[in-house]
């Protein structure tokens, strides 16, 4: 019954019944169906590598609401910024994906997506893992157990519980708590390059929990202050370019 309530207050999905936009057209994306381990079917959409260039993919985990269909205009920033594929998958529950969301439950979700590229003949040093708030946590731990390229943060939190004290002050503790979505330690776990960026105006995850994650790593990493930005804007223009500079030139993405 704990299990349950929480997911009810934690993840917020939109159905494909509820809204969807149709693929655009000019990019090629390939529908799938993948099989998590618990069952659940998941839906996805893969965009390839543009032809002729190094075979490197992003695996592209969304944030909490929505679903993937509306989360395409994050997709296209990677396609313009490098000659890469992007896999975005939506967690159980969201868009057209079955089953229903919980921590282990988009997990495995996530976990099917790595497995599919994998399939197709990428190494984890071709991947980039993208995650942006509730997707952060997915992708780190991801990371815990599969030593991609690097590893993007954008707007995560350090944990569930951490996130419980913030948003329910009222709570008279978290030790009760059964989701843990404990991203940092997902982090302390990684060897993965870590890339880290946090809006200092975020007034739904502190700009705090950010540098906690990136001083988590003792990989490669690098922290992107986004000055003045809230939770839901879009990353500003120094974003990208220290993105690309860093996955091109400190950590030489295209030379492996």
């Amino acid at each position: 019954m704990l299990q349950f309530i929480e997911n009810f207050f934690l993840f917020k999905p939109t159905t494909a019944a509820k809204e969807w936009i149709s693929p655009p057209e000019g990019y090629g994306i390939e529908e799938l169906w993948l099989q998590a381990s618990d069952g659940n079917k998941i839906h996805a959409w893969w965009i390839p590598p543009p032809a002729g260039k190094p075979k490197k993919a992003v695996l592209y985990c969304h944030g909490n609401g929505g679903n993937l269909s509306l989360r395409f205009e994050g997709v296209k920033r990677w396609l313009q910024l490098l000659d890469v594929g992007v896999l975005i998958f939506d967690y159980p529950g969201y868009g057209k994906s079955l089953g229903k969301p919980s921590e282990q439950s988009c997990y495995a979700s996530a976990k099917a997506s790595l497995d599919w590229l994998l399939q197709q003949g990428f190494k984890p040093s071709d991947l980039i893992f993208y995650g942006g708030s509730l997707g952060g946590t997915i992708a780190a731990n991801l990371a815990a157990s599969c030593n991609p390229a690097c590893t993007v943060l954008v707007s995560a939190f350090t944990s569930f519980k951490d996130m419980a004290k913030k948003l329910y002050p009222w709570l008279l503790g978290t030790s009760f708590l059964t989701t843990k979505l404990d991203t940092l330690a997902h982090i302390k776990a990684s060897t993965s390059a870590f890339f880290v960026a946090h809006g200092t105006a975020d007034r739904l995850v502190p700009f705090a929990h950010g540098k906690i994650l990136y001083e988590g790593s003792t990989a490669k990493k690098f922290f992107h202050v986004m000055k003045d930005l809230d939770h839901h804007h879009s990353p500003d223009p120094a974003f990208y370019e220290n993105l690309k500079h860093f996955l091109t030139h400190e950590l030489g993405f295209y030379s492996k």
